[in-house]
């Protein structure tokens, strides 16, 4: 039997907590001067943490190829297992927002063929694009499942930063780009060879952790101040893109190799709320903005509006989460 990932728990609880900051911060990103001091610190801090779907990737694929080191790959199980954990959940949060924007905030009317659209294409909210590209990523996985176990780690993950770049490159003018897997084989692939041993990956990776973290925190720094002259039009490169991809495995490493080696309290309560965290805190977001500039209250101070958003997201996204996966622990034990 497999230990459990006491690590890629905490792990994930943290990106869970840095992906509410991203989406808080865009408040204020907008509401300070473009080009002024405080929305560039808030477009900065922002980017440094924009690691965090690449590294959700890469927690997927350590799972993945960890859960199945030692024992035959049923494919059609797999795929069923991650359909009804990952996909329905999405599905059913997805058409909440749909029907919330409809009939609550009067943005469009009410069309299944639209409603299909944003389904099939997670944009009815900017974090389901994740949920788009790790299914993909699923669906493909008896390929890349033997291609780790069957081709050397420095090949593979040459091959597969190839492929993510190339395929960046190309879908450059296609507007849905942000969508398919190609552009994050390389952290799949990151993960996937992570897990085939994860303790002894990882015990080699925490041998060199300092210089880990050095490349973490220098590729952040660069790819966070690049990514800022771009917001200010300065420049604009396709080698930003590559610098990212850079920024993103180095930094997920980094903050893997921080993790505690055991399980914490804190991780044990939010580990398992996480996804539903993931898929309800922008719902959250958009309902304290609608009420922040209602006209009863029309609070327009970006730091007041900051502090409301910063504890609406993380109280009420992180508790009902929380509740709502104890019910169903809860329900799935007393069934049994």
């Amino acid at each position: 039997m497999r230990r459990k990932l006491s690590e890629i728990s905490a792990y994930e609880s943290v990106l869970c907590l840095l992906v509410i900051m991203i989406h808080v911060l865009s408040d204020s990103i907008n509401g300070y001067p473009k080009g002024s001091f405080l929305s560039g610190l808030s477009f900065i801090f922002s980017r440094t943490i924009t690691f965090v779907v690449p590294a959700f990737i890469i927690s997927s694929g350590i799972k993945f190829t960890h859960t199945y080191t030692d024992k035959s790959f049923n494919y059609f199980s797999f795929l069923k297992r991650r359909i009804t954990k990952i996909y329905f959940p999405y599905l059913i949060m997805a058409t909440i927002y749909y029907l919330y924007f409809v009939f609550h905030r009067h943005y469009f009317p009410f069309s299944f063929g639209a409603l299909f659209k944003y389904l099939s294409l997670g944009t009815i909210a900017a974090p389901f694009y994740f949920v788009i590209i790790i299914m993909q990523l699923y669906l493909i996985a008896p390929i890349t499942y033997h291609f780790c176990r069957n081709i050397s780690p420095v090949v593979g993950l040459v091959l597969a930063a190839i492929i993510t770049i190339v395929s960046k490159y190309l879908m450059l003018d296609f507007r849905y780009s942000d969508r398919i897997f190609l552009g994050y084989f390389i952290y799949w692939i990151i993960g996937c060879y992570m897990g085939l041993n994860f303790d002894m990956n990882l015990e080699r990776l925490k041998r060199s952790k300092s210089t880990w973290i050095i490349l973490g925190l220098v590729f952040t720094a660069l790819y966070s101040g690049i990514a800022y002259m771009e917001f200010l039009n300065w420049f604009h490169s396709f080698w930003t893109e590559v610098l990212k991809i850079a920024f993103a495995s180095f930094a997920s490493i980094m903050w893997l190799l921080l993790m505690p080696e055991y399980q914490h309290e804190g991780a044990d309560i939010v580990s398992p709320a996480t996804f539903y965290i993931y898929l309800i805190h922008c719902l959250v977001i958009f309902e304290a903005e609608h009420l922040m500039d209602a006209e009863h209250w029309n609070i327009t101070s970006t730091p007041v509006r900051f502090v409301i958003i910063f504890f609406s997201a993380y109280i009420v996204s992180i508790l009902l989460s929380v509740i709502y996966s104890r019910i169903k622990m809860f329900l799935g034990h007393f069934r049994r």
